[in-house]
């Protein structure tokens, strides 16, 4: 059974050298294709985070242009009102367009939907305090967002500091803001949550001062997503994008078997069943050059080669002996009950001495009728006359082959390592001597 196993193993090693390649190939294109997956992904973030930019930089530009306005007149609200109409028909994202004198809100466009936000004085929100500090100090436009807005929704806030000079004097007037609807911004980029192929995320750092503001899949930070940062003066966002259905999920395709897998696993089953075959030839082979086929005992040249080695290996350290055993009138047996029956006794009485054996000892059909045992370590004399006695009291035994009840007798010699010889040669000599010395009289012999 286990060389079965063996011959079944050294068949699926031999069939898999032949079909590692192919597949080794197969996870080349796998990861070539999340390769190219990923690229696919880092191209959209990196175009979405270019429209990002682009939009909110225009809005900064808007600030500029009203800035103008309000220092060559800042009481002028219908012209202050006209061109904020005017930018936020041009530009889709802007939520609303405010003034704040000194921190105030006082002015708002579109009013209506802003009602809320008139007189929210900036200067003590402290939401919104730091980044307009941070704007009068360094007199440059400052980003914040995106946050939860008073008047509702989340916007993102561009705000400009004002300052008017008089008598000479530059003084801090006010801030002009101008507020972008984050939702809109992500309809404008091509960012959603129902989007069909990817997760996405976006994270603005601390975008009130104290908390990060978080929208999308969160679980796109933990997976293996493409990042994108974008560094805007004051405030650092970062998106991350997501395949639905993960890197590989295009790339795992590919193990959908074609016809061109089929036919390269059609014919690595049939190599594995060639090289089984063969390996299987190859034992069966090897095992009767080795074996007598009809017992299953070792054959003379196996036999002796395997006791000369152990002679080596032993040398005097151990007591070892060779028994030769001969079946008694076996030609009578053969003649009276036909070949058939006289095989069946060779056969269990081979079966009966391996029973005695066992161990590292080694039986051998010698001839027709003839074996010879092995004992490769004999505690004492007295182990020898006990398998003696066995190989007897089995041989006694009656054999039942095809119905016929045969009583056989054997005649034994044997020969003891190191005292009556030191090679193999003179062991079976002196053993095959005293076995013919014992047949006339069937003799029992023991040792003495």
């Amino acid at each position: 059974m286990l060389k079965k196993l063996i011959t079944i193993f050294l068949s699926m090693l031999i069939t898999l050298s032949f079909l590692l390649p192919y597949l080794a190939l197969k996870q080349e294109k796998l990861e070539t294709e999340v390769q190219k997956n990923k690229y696919i992904a880092s191209q959209r973030i990196n175009d979405i985070s270019q429209q990002l930019v682009e939009v909110l930089n225009q809005s900064f530009e808007y600030v500029q242009v009203l800035e103008l306005i309000i220092k060559i007149n800042p009481n002028d609200s219908e012209l202050i009102k006209t061109y904020a109409e005017m930018i936020l028909q041009k530009h889709g994202t802007i939520q609303n367009i405010a003034i704040a004198p000194n921190g105030i809100v006082k002015f708002i466009y579109p009013t209506e939907q802003n009602q809320r936000a008139i007189g929210h004085n900036l200067m003590l929100d402290p939401l919104r305090y730091p980044f307009i500090q941070k704007a009068i100090n360094e007199k440059r436009t400052t980003i914040q967002g995106p946050v939860e807005a008073v008047q509702g929704g989340i916007l993102i806030f561009n705000r400009k500091p004002l300052f008017i000079t008089k008598d000479n004097v530059e003084k801090f007037w006010g801030l002009c803001v101008v507020s972008v609807d984050f939702e809109k911004v992500m309809d404008y980029c091509g960012i959603s949550t129902d989007d069909p192929d990817y997760y996405f995320a976006i994270k603005a750092q601390k975008s009130d001062g104290f908390q990060d503001f978080v929208w999308g899949n969160t679980e796109c930070y933990t997976n293996d997503s493409i990042t994108h940062t974008i560094n805007f003066e004051n405030q650092k966002w970062e998106l991350a994008i997501y395949p639905k259905e993960g890197w590989k999920a295009i790339g795992e395709k590919l193990y959908v078997l074609d016809a061109t897998d089929q036919l390269y696993l059609f014919l690595s089953f049939i190599l594995f069943m060639f090289i089984l075959w063969h390996l299987n030839k190859y034992y069966e082979s090897y095992t009767r050059s080795k074996i007598d086929i009809m017992t299953g005992a070792l054959n003379k040249s196996t036999f002796k080669k395997s006791v000369i080695k152990n002679l080596k290996k032993y040398k005097k350290n151990k007591v070892q002996a060779i028994i030769v055993i001969d079946i008694n009138d076996f030609k009578s047996i053969n003649d009276t009950y036909g070949h058939l029956v006289g095989d069946g006794v060779i056969i269990e009485l081979s079966k009966r001495f391996m029973e005695i054996i066992r161990g590292n000892n080694l039986l051998a059909r010698w001839g027709g009728d003839e074996f010879v045992i092995y004992l490769c370590n004999l505690s004492s004399l007295t182990d020898m006359n006990t398998i003696i006695k066995r190989i007897y009291h089995e041989v006694e035994a009656p054999i039942d082959v095809s119905g016929v009840s045969i009583n056989a007798r054997v005649a034994l010699g044997y020969a003891l390592y190191p005292m009556d010889g030191v090679n193999f040669e003179e062991l079976y000599k002196k053993a095959d001597k005293m076995m013919y010395s014992n047949k006339p009289t069937q003799k029992r012999e023991e040792v003495s």
